[in-house]
């Protein structure tokens, strides 16, 4: 089946152009992929034969469909070329179910959680930073579509969000609507109060019975679930360390060497930078690249030391500057 093909059948699914019995038959085929964990514990041959059956299966059925007959529904050849396309891509094993979850669907909701007393960080479609805390949760999008970001979240988390003035970030919590454009801030909720301490920026946090309040950089806001009321404290009582502990939120440099900025860079963006002159190791850093995008980041640095900066993907390649004559 051709790569066309495929793109063919996901675009009409995203469109609409599908009929309802079409894209329910999709959507199944998704949700049959589910139990992938199981599948993968077959031996090597029997899930080569399962596969190929399968699909010779679906490929001898199409075939009779397609054969003249008195009474034909034409949508049933339609269902089952559909199904085959669907089921090649799986079989081919250029994507699993996720993967393909994500093409079909990109804007689908998903979620995360930490547990164990470990903090887990994850980089959303925009580039914001979310460190999630000790028994805590974050429903998101895959992928954030063209009007405001939404995400949910129970518990606790670091935010560092990008800044998009067009495109507005929500959180909500409980009751609590936190809408920021770009800033970093502090979410803690237990259930019976939610407590908000921005450390750059400008949030505005509201709830229907509440009505709206700002906050402001080393500042707190305390939402009280039974009162329904927004307290703000003038000074964060919580320090900007407890707060960013077990993160690599902080990118405050002073007389640093190269390398060792280089690796927390790779660890707070998980990308990998690779030198392409050596020589770039020997540069002493002083500089505060928090709260900073990865662009903003190497674009400073490359202005700082002269420095020519190319991505890919998550691939960055950092080298002098070439002289002009």
């Amino acid at each position: 089946m051709e790569n066309n093909a495929i793109k063919e059948l996901i675009d009409k699914y995203l469109k609409g152009l599908l009929s309802a019995r079409e894209a329910k038959q999709v959507e199944q085929l998704l949700e049959r992929m589910a139990d992938e964990q199981a599948f993968e514990t077959l031996p090597e041959e029997e899930r080569e034969e399962a596969q190929q059956g399968g699909y010779e299966r679906l490929l001898n059925r199409i075939r009779e469909a397609e054969q003249p007959a008195p009474v034909r529904n034409i949508f049933t050849v339609k269902r089952l070329k559909i199904a085959a396309t669907v089921a090649l891509f799986i079989i081919a094993g250029t994507i699993y179910r996720n993967s393909l979850l994500n093409l079909v669907a990109p804007h689908r909701l998903t979620d995360i959680s930490s547990t164990g007393g470990k903090i887990r960080k994850l980089i959303l479609s925009d580039g914001s930073i979310v460190w999630l805390k000790d028994n805590s949760k974050l429903i998101y999008p895959v992928t954030f579509g063209k009007g405001n970001r939404v995400v949910t979240l129970e518990g606790e988390a670091l935010f560092e969000v990008a800044k998009d003035a067009e495109h507005p970030f929500y959180i909500h919590c409980g009751p609590l609507t936190t809408q920021v454009l770009g800033t970093s801030f502090n979410i803690r909720s237990n259930g019976r109060q939610t407590e908000v301490t921005v450390l750059t920026g400008k949030i505005s946090l509201s709830t229907e019975k509440a009505g709206r309040v700002l906050v402001y950089p080393n500042e707190k806001a305390v939402y009280a679930v039974l009162s329904e009321t927004i307290a703000k404290e003038s000074k964060a009582t919580t320090s900007l360390h407890e707060l960013t502990r077990g993160t690599e939120y902080d990118m405050a440099f002073n007389d640093a060497h190269m390398p060792d900025v280089i690796k927390r860079i790779e660890n707070k963006f998980d990308v990998q930078i690779l030198l392409k002159d050596t020589t770039i190791n020997h540069h002493l850093i002083t500089a505060d690249l928090t709260d900073q995008s990865l662009d903003n980041t190497l674009k400073m640095i490359g202005q700082a030391l002269n420095l020519e900066v190319l991505i890919e993907g998550r691939m960055i390649s950092l080298q002098q500057q070439k002289k002009h004559n």
